[in-house]
């Protein structure tokens, strides 16, 4: 009954004394009371009383200001020393038996982990194959370092070792979505990379995340280079996805149709070296025969485009 519930009451009040935008001083007063059976008036109460007085102010800093030369302004990126030696495939091949030694949720293997992707970036494509080659083995449960490191070195070199894994199907389906999803997240793409990735659009089995991978790849290149769209790699890129557009769009069944929604979500991921499928895009989003979503699937490819590629005259009013 609600004669046996504990029924709880308490009241807080305190006073602050400011000077100069300066809190002096605090005084608190509290009191609680529980009553577990409120109609026999039993229970307990209590009074707390807290005070808090500024004594002094220092005006001297936390730090030596002889070491102020130490001091810099950064972000809150990972900051990791540049190695100044020359990293060999002998010493990273050490450091993958460590980390499969090391106990899979320590900050021993945290640390080696990091260190093996730092080192990676220093390796050159013929020493990272060869690396592959010898050090591609799993250590317990499965968990090959060397995969799971790959994505995150973002080196031209690395990237076209993830694409021959990828092309020679070396790597589990699995590893491979994660591979295409890493490229989005390159800080730097270049040119190289975009040429090594784009033959893997031809593959029959090229899979959502390699369209929007390698579309990607190409968008971030393109944020950091102008004209890019003169550059051979990105053309080859845009090159098959206009083959697979055809003309205006055409699809025969629901499975061309899924194919060619990737296609033009890919176009827009592309961005700005999409501009000369303006035309092609502008057609597809016309043909009233065309399936709705297919027609705003190319409406929605042209969102990156720059407004020179003149699309508003491509597109018909009131469709």
């Amino acid at each position: 009954s609600q004669s046996e519930q504990q029924i709880l009451s308490s009241q807080l009040e305190c006073a602050q004394s400011i000077k100069d935008g300066v809190l002096q001083e605090a005084r608190c007063a509290e009191s609680d009371r529980v009553a577990l059976f409120p109609q026999h008036g039993s229970g307990a109460l209590t009074h707390t009383q807290s005070a808090l007085k500024l004594l002094q102010v220092e005006t001297e800093t936390l730090y030596n200001k002889g070491d102020s030369e130490d001091l810099y302004v950064t972000n809150i990126l990972y900051e990791r020393e540049v190695t100044k030696r020359e990293v060999t495939g002998a010493e990273v091949t050490e450091l993958l038996w460590k980390l499969c030694l090391a106990h899979s949720a320590s900050y021993e293997t945290a640390d080696l982990f990091m260190t093996l992707v730092f080192k990676l970036r220093h390796l050159s494509l013929e020493a990272l194959r060869a690396l592959w080659q010898r050090s591609s083995f799993k250590c317990r449960d499965n968990w090959q370092p060397l995969i799971d490191a790959l994505p995150s070195c973002a080196t031209e070199a690395c990237v076209v070792l993830m694409k021959d894994l990828i092309a020679s199907g070396e790597v589990e389906e699995d590893k491979a979505e994660y591979f295409f999803w890493s490229f989005a997240f390159i800080p730097n793409p270049t040119s190289g990379m975009i040429d090594s990735l784009a033959p893997l659009l031809k593959s029959p089995r090229a899979s959502q995340s390699c369209f929007l991978g390698v579309t990607a790849l190409v968008h971030g290149f393109c944020l950091a280079h102008s004209s890019c769209e003169t550059v051979p790699a990105v053309q080859s890129v845009v090159r098959i996805l206009g083959k697979f557009l055809g003309g205006n769009c055409t699809v025969q069944d629901s499975e061309h149709l899924s194919k060619m929604q990737l296609v033009l979500k890919a176009i827009g991921n592309a961005g700005l070296a999409a501009a000369p499928l303006a035309a092609a895009l502008g057609s597809c989003a016309a043909l009233r025969r065309h399936p709705l979503e297919l027609r705003l699937a190319a409406v929605q490819a042209l969102r990156r485009l720059p407004c020179s590629a003149r699309v508003s005259e491509l597109l018909p009013r009131g469709a």
